[in-house]
């Protein structure tokens, strides 16, 4: 069993009067190796979501300053994961929640800010209107080319469903002491491996990545408004191709995994700026 916990935050740029566009992002799974092969390798995942994404200020008060809406989800995910020989790793997972003043988003992050002296946000009330989430998402990724210090891997990304609809390409340079992709860290594929006895926690991974990628945005409600339900008071046109940059920091050790990822995506709608913010994501297996 793994338990997984990733937190994307845009405070954690140590910009600390940054709270805007994705501000923030909770997502806590569960992992159970399943019935594997030499073959393949497959874990299974159950997965909360939690997101939160406001306009560059949140003290705005009418939806004529606004330069995106606001918008919550609130989701669980169930998802399988296949790690293949020859470098291959597959993930799938069906996404079912709820976005709108019902998923009580708007409402946690203002008590949030209350208790912590934080400024009010003054929008939610224009918020993108309820409607279910049923989101498909898929994530292939290959190496290319691949040795004891460095890799190159191509990582490609579709959804599509009632809030998100995309394709993203991405192509990872990973370099470092490091494990072939199907038994990196990377991709979490540690689970399972038999555990090891030693006196002191040792490094069995730590290597530095970049990897630009290119976005298209078939269609995004958390800007363009609901698809299913009442229609929002506030939304906005998303732009069609969005870039990214991320890189970062991963280390593994036999029972642990640590992983500190940074993002910087252009413009996603005409109104808005570039955003940048800071994932962190840890892994405990028992």
């Amino acid at each position: 069993m793994d338990f997984q916990l990733v937190v994307d935050n845009d405070a954690f740029t140590l910009d600390l009067s940054q709270d805007q566009y994705y501000s923030s992002g909770i997502y806590a799974a569960a992992r159970f190796l399943m019935d594997s092969t030499r073959a393949v390798k497959r874990v299974r995942t159950y997965q909360l979501n939690h997101r939160i994404y406001t306009p560059s200020w949140i003290g705005w008060d009418s939806p004529s300053l606004l330069d995106r809406p606001y918008a919550g989800t609130l989701s669980a995910t169930l998802g399988n994961e296949y790690y293949f020989p020859g470098n291959h790793y597959l993930k799938a997972h069906l996404e079912i929640g709820w976005m709108g003043p019902g998923s009580l988003v708007g409402q946690t992050q203002k008590t949030w800010h209350r208790w912590f002296g934080m400024p009010e946000p003054k929008g939610w009330k224009y918020q993108i209107n309820n409607s279910p989430i049923v989101n498909l998402h898929l994530k292939y990724a290959k190496a290319l080319i691949s040795t004891r210090n460095f890799e190159l891997v191509s990582e490609s990304t579709v959804s599509a469903g009632s809030i998100y609809n995309l394709a993203r390409q991405e192509l990872v340079v990973r370099f470092g002491e490091l494990k072939p992709l199907s038994q990196s860290a990377y991709v979490s594929a540690s689970i399972g491996n038999q555990k090891e006895k030693r006196i002191e926690p040792s490094l069995t991974e730590i290597y530095f990545f970049y990897a630009p990628g290119l976005e298209y945005v078939l269609y995004n409600a958390t800007l363009e408004g609901n698809l299913i339900g009442k229609k929002s008071e506030y939304a906005t046109e998303a732009i069609d191709w969005v870039w990214q940059h991320k890189a970062g920091l991963m280390m593994s050790w036999p029972r642990f995994d640590l992983a500190f990822t940074a993002y910087w995506r252009t413009r996603e709608n005409p109104e808005a700026l570039p955003h940048d913010y800071v994932a962190i994501r840890m892994n405990q297996r028992f």
